[in-house]
């Protein structure tokens, strides 16, 4: 069973999911956060650098019907480095899974991802 918003919680003053419209016919477009600390998704478990499975949560959805967007946040100063992609996303439930492709980042950091996704309530 996949960790849902990890063992890391969420930061401090910013919100893990939240509403963002209700369409007539009664289904949500909801966003959910997750984010990862690079030394610990990048060297934990002897993993590749910059390759890593994420699962990011939408809890104000049953059951999600289509991504509309995935948003990546990443706490550094440089501009020039990482670039990351989503690759190979999978829907289960409120759950997107997907594999984060990337460069690293010795010096460590955080990666904020946001979905952003339809389905009903």
């Amino acid at each position: 069973m996949p960790e849902y918003f990890g063992v890391f919680g969420t930061l401090e003053g910013t919100r893990s999911h939240d509403h963002v419209a209700v369409l007539q016919d009664g289904r949500v477009i909801a966003m959910g956060k997750y984010y990862l600390k690079q030394d610990d998704f990048f060297h934990a478990n002897g993993r590749d650098a910059g390759c890593e499975a994420i699962n990011v949560r939408v809890p104000d959805l049953r059951t999600i019907e289509y991504v509309l967007n995935i948003q990546f946040f990443y706490e550094t100063d440089v501009c020039t480095y990482p670039i990351y992609e989503a690759v190979n996303k999978k829907i289960s439930g409120n759950v997107v899974g997907m594999t984060l492709l990337g460069a690293d980042n010795a010096g460590g950091g955080t990666l904020h991802v946001e979905v952003i996704a339809i389905g009903p309530p």
